[in-house]
């Protein structure tokens, strides 16, 4: 990668319950469409995100979330901008981890780690039985959000939110 880079990447929390698996699924197609110096990873757990902040000029995170309207199939939110930290809040997480991506992000913050470069993308969940899989819709969703996001990531121009 060259110096003058931004060191970007991509991570999907997930489970392997239903449409919890969105963000991970996101991470697999953005990995089929090849994106060049993006790094792509899948965690179970928010609290894991934290390290790459710091270790990257722009972050992607992916999750599923409940309290979208239903004829939203995904939402991108920006970490920096007040409204979007306020509307994070109102999205309840689901899954198996008890401290959900807003959470984490705070504390992120009140460990004076950056979070301004983050960028959330939440997946409208609709089912979350144990180890099923992704709806259509859902899977749908997950394939026409990797899509924005690599062409996002692409475009130089597009350095943040």
């Amino acid at each position: 990668m060259n110096g003058n880079q931004a060191r970007m990447t991509v991570i999907g929390i997930g489970s392997p319950h239903g449409d919890d698996q969105f963000g991970w699924s996101v991470v697999d197609h953005i990995a089929n469409i090849g994106l060049q110096d993006v790094t792509l990873a899948k965690v179970g757990h928010p609290i894991d995100l934290i390290g790459s902040l710091e270790a990257n000029d722009r972050v992607v995170l992916v999750d599923a979330g409940v309290g979208l309207p239903v004829d939203v199939p995904f939402r991108k939110l920006c970490f920096a901008d007040a409204h979007d930290r306020n509307l994070i809040q109102t999205i309840r997480h689901r899954g198996t981890h008890d401290m959900g991506l807003a959470s984490v992000l705070q504390m992120a913050q009140s460990l004076q780690k950056p979070t301004d470069h983050v960028t959330i993308w939440i997946g409208n969940g609709r089912s979350f039985d144990r180890l099923a899989g992704l709806t259509a819709p859902t899977e749908q969703a997950a394939i026409r959000c990797a899509t924005l996001i690599a062409e996002e990531l692409s475009d130089a121009r597009n350095v943040a939110c």
